[in-house]
């Protein structure tokens, strides 16, 4: 697939590097020379300097052949003309919009203007919002470290820290299912020392492992126990951070939980004053550094479930979790996007890490896979992804049992999503149309997944 990616930060760095990964054609346009520069170093992409704005420049990136658009730049202004340019100018197929602010969000306006005829654009992403969820996700799963639905809410896939509490450290897997005592529950891949572990019958589970299982969302409280970790009521939350992320997460807590009584704390007494006028009575705004720990204090850290640390400046959101894990707060959850400070989590004690980019490039990539491909849920640092796939006629998987298939190596079956249930699948197992496959890949075996999933020509 031949890509352009408009916009170099971040955002636009993790896709083109996963899309070049995935051996699609990729060039990226940005202003920055510097930005350019970095990103060939360690990536084979082409790169055009300029404004995406551009027809010219657009068209030197080679959008008269160009097969999708993704406009990620920090200005939503930009990612809007760049897809415009490219419909009515290139008539590129399939084009992406990065959309922060939430006015151009307004359900009410929203689907007046980007709708074919309009503003034609295919998907509309918002990373604010998209994190929001996400921490809102991870929020209702207490002792998880990710946590996120597929299959229609059928499916709930878990992420678990192993520790010592754990009562099936160093059991054969195998063994599991006579400890469950019923409850299903499939492993989907382990994590240990910077490796990738597919699971299997002789494998044993260590502390300091990380792991994804797939269950029933009804089972979620059940599987937790098993793994050790008890249920935990959310009734008092502190958030650090007002900006455009924090306010999602808290307009989603005063429509959906309203029991859940929130302080918010920010540096910037305007935004203050602003965010105040919109809150209700179960959520209250202090003015102030979020590293004090008299504020914390006066914010109730000392009996507070959680603080979500949203600012922009990841040594903001480790530290005030520290402080505040520190005066009594059980648990934290914090947005870091250094990958340095990432990979110390665990020796930082800090529960829950978000990465913005890993949410954003997972809701992007759902439209780039080919075949139909629901939803896609990338651990970015080459741990792989979990996808749902949806079986269309006349793909690979369909009408065939598993032990027939030749999957390649490091790929994990987790579920199939079958007439409103979750079935555990094992070799015997046939897939069928309609159906909604789980599954897990290491980062080598995903193009293979997608040959897979695709649809032949005939179909059509």
């Amino acid at each position: 697939m031949k890509v352009i990616v408009c916009g170099a930060g971040e955002i636009g760095s993790n896709i083109a590097k996963q899309l070049v990964y995935e051996d699609n054609d990729v060039t990226i346009i940005d202003e920055s020379e510097s930005l350019l520069r970095i990103l060939n170093k360690s990536v084979d992409l082409k790169s055009v300097c300029g404004k995406t704005s551009h027809p010219e420049i657009l068209e030197k990136a080679g959008a008269d052949d160009a097969d999708m658009i993704i406009a990620v730049s920090d200005s939503d202004e930009l990612n809007i003309i760049s897809c415009e340019l490219a419909n009515h100018l290139f008539k590129i197929p399939l084009k992406v919009a990065r959309i922060k602010e939430s006015e151009y969000l307004n359900s009410s306006y929203a689907e007046k203007i980007f709708t074919a005829g309009k503003i034609d654009v295919d998907a509309i992403i918002s990373p604010e919002l998209e994190v929001a969820k996400d921490i809102i996700r991870k929020l209702n799963t207490p002792g998880a470290f990710d946590s996120f639905y597929l299959g229609d809410k059928i499916a709930r896939i878990v992420g678990i820290s192993i520790n010592d509490a754990c009562p099936i450290i160093n059991t054969p897997l195998r063994m599991l299912p006579g400890i469950f005592s019923g409850l299903e529950v499939k492993i989907l891949s382990i994590f240990r020392k910077n490796q990738i572990i597919i699971p299997s019958g002789k494998v044993e589970l260590y502390p300091g492992d990380d792991i994804y299982i797939c269950i029933r969302n009804e089972d979620i409280l059940r599987a937790l126990r098993v793994f050790g970790i008890k249920p935990q009521e959310n009734r008092k939350l502190i958030i650090v951070g007002a900006g455009n992320i924090g306010l999602n997460i808290l307009k989603i807590l005063e429509k959906d939980y309203p029991d859940i009584n929130c302080k918010i704390i920010d540096n910037d007494l305007e935004r203050t004053k602003d965010i105040s006028s919109q809150l209700s009575k179960q959520s209250t705004i202090l003015f102030g550094d979020a590293i004090d720990s008299n504020l914390l204090k006066d914010a109730g850290a000392s009996d507070s479930e959680v603080i979500i640390t949203v600012t922009d400046d990841d040594e903001v959101n480790i530290f005030s979790s520290l402080l505040a894990k520190d005066l009594g707060c059980k648990r934290t959850m914090a947005i870091v996007n250094n990958i340095n400070y990432r990979n110390l989590s665990k020796k930082l004690d800090l529960d829950v890490l978000i990465n913005p980019g890993n949410i954003t490039t997972s809701a992007i990539l759902q439209y780039v896979r080919r075949g139909k491909v629901k939803e896609v849920h990338d651990f970015g640092n080459d741990r792989g992804e979990i996808m749902e796939i949806e079986i269309l006629p006349t793909t690979k998987f369909a009408d065939k049992k598993i032990l027939d298939l030749d999957m390649p190596d490091g790929v994990v079956i987790g579920g199939i999503v079958r007439n409103n249930k979750l079935i555990f699948p094992d070799e015997n197992t046939t897939i069928y149309v309609k159906d909604k496959l789980i599954i897990f890949s290491e980062p080598a075996s995903i193009k293979e997944i997608e040959k897979y999933s695709e649809v032949n020509i005939e179909f059509f």
